[in-house]
């Protein structure tokens, strides 16, 4: 098993207790939208989720965007297997946002979730119960922030039709800035910050140097032998 890179601090603090100590909406919307975005990036980095619990989620230096998974692990290269693992994973991350939103972690389970997903509704965002209703009861694959990203398009699409201003979403689609950000939205990712938790890119970098050298090696080994063998013919 292997583990991201964790920047110590006094500040750092799990979910649990996090969660415990914030209440509004508005904070648990902002943390589990970063949650789901350090999600993606593991995914995208093929990595998933080895222990999913709020114990082992980490908001560190007290800022909801660094979100560290303290038990991580590479997924197999079968694409079916990896793609049953990312949907477990995005089920398991809703149904730790949907215990929390309820006060029901402690005895929550998948089942009775999927059963009564109604009776845990009514303490969901208005906006978001689309999203959890989703992933709960229909089995849908898709990030949080990928929901959030569509729906704030939706919103900017209708306030621009209200301005009379439909030419600039044209076809539909949301203006995006080289920072990241959709006009209107917020941003579509954190991988930066995430890169700076994790180190992914920087370890995959690395990887691809070693394998470039291990063939540099390989083939200077083989023109070797191919060189003293014309010499002792």
């Amino acid at each position: 098993m292997e583990k991201g890179q964790r920047k110590d601090s006094d500040s750092n603090i799990n979910l649990l207790d996090w969660a415990s100590m914030h209440y509004k909406e508005e904070e648990l919307q902002e943390v589990f939208l970063n949650m789901d975005k350090a999600l993606q990036y593991l995914h995208n980095h093929n990595y998933c989720i080895a222990v999913f619990y709020p114990t082992h989620i980490e908001i560190l230096h007290d800022q909801p965007e660094y979100i560290y998974f303290k038990d991580i692990t590479e997924m197999p290269f079968d694409e079916a297997e990896r793609a049953s693992i990312i949907k477990q994973d995005i089920f398991r991350s809703a149904l730790i946002q949907i215990g929390i939103y309820s006060n029901t972690l402690k005895y929550i389970n998948p089942d009775f979730l999927k059963e009564n997903f109604d009776n845990f509704a009514q303490f969901l965002p208005e906006d978001d119960r689309p999203y959890y209703r989703g992933v709960v009861q229909r089995g849908a694959s898709i990030y949080l922030s990928e929901f959030a990203a569509e729906k704030g398009r939706r919103k900017l699409e209708e306030l621009e039709r209200e301005l009379g201003d439909g030419a600039s979403s044209e076809k539909g689609q949301a203006r995006t800035l080289t920072s990241g950000h959709n006009i209107g939205i917020g941003p579509v990712t954190n991988d930066k910050i995430n890169d700076q938790i994790y180190g992914l890119n920087r370890k995959n970098e690395a990887a691809f140097v070693s394998n470039v050298l291990s063939i540099m090696l390989l083939l200077a080994t083989i023109f070797l032998f191919v060189v003293l063998g014309l010499i002792f013919l």
